[in-house]
């Protein structure tokens, strides 16, 4: 991995792991870079709602505090857990102002299709300036037109693709090719790298038959489209 990695991307439909990634990540960071990096580590996590990263905060913290003695403060809306190393993990909304007054050595943003602009370029990034090897990981499902900074962030990723380069942004993206019909199988492959695992091909031939065929190709087959409804 390189040390000028700053961000990462990673575009998937739904119900494939991703929360369980962020946990994997946020646990892993919590535990190891503390000592690893010499000094304690700030965590800040949002999502598009705060409900979401709330839950997200509750299934982990339980652990880290039964068996790594954490230290967890349960406020709904201010949530935050401390390391015996002091490294803390700070749960907030998805605001312009939610990374103002911090230095965060991880920024983790849960489905950033509905995270605005202005909350990751005027609230999380900029703390982000002066830490040394950071990161910023954004997971999601496909996004709409309105998902301004995700657009963003996956025109630059595929750029870098197409350049053949090494930039500071890692992008991986579980969607099935332009010219795929995506009502097929295959393209379903391409989404769901859970199939055979988590994910049953039954499941997703009867999500195909629902009313709602926005839902389906955004959530399912995670295909960009013009607006949520």
């Amino acid at each position: 991995c390189s040390s000028d990695l700053r961000q990462s991307l990673v575009s998937v439909a739904r119900q494939n792991g991703k929360s369980v990634a962020i946990q994997a990540l946020i646990g892993w960071w919590l535990c190891t870079q503390g000592g690893g990096r010499g000094e304690p580590q700030t965590i800040i996590s949002v999502a598009h709602k705060l409900d979401l990263a709330t839950a997200t905060f509750k299934s982990l913290a339980l652990k880290l505090e039964a068996k790594m003695g954490a230290d967890v403060s349960w406020s709904y809306g201010r949530m935050m857990l401390e390391m015996p190393d002091g490294s803390q993990w700070q749960v907030r909304a998805a605001t312009p102002q939610c990374g103002h007054g911090y230095s965060p050595d991880l920024v983790m943003v849960d489905e950033v299709w509905a995270v605005s602009e202005a909350a990751l370029d005027e609230g999380l990034l900029p703390g982000q300036r002066a830490r040394p090897n950071p990161l910023c990981a954004m997971f999601s499902t496909a996004g709409t037109q309105e998902s301004k900074a995700m657009l963003r962030w996956r025109e630059q990723g595929i750029r870098q693709i197409d350049a053949d380069e090494i930039g500071p942004l890692y992008f991986a993206e579980y969607s099935p090719p332009s010219g795929l019909d995506p009502m097929t199988h295959e393209a379903w492959e391409y989404a769901n790298p859970a199939l055979g695992h988590t994910l049953k091909m039954k499941v997703i031939e009867a999500e195909a038959k629902a009313p709602n065929r926005n839902a389906f190709l955004r959530g399912s087959v995670n295909i960009w489209t013009a607006s949520a409804t």
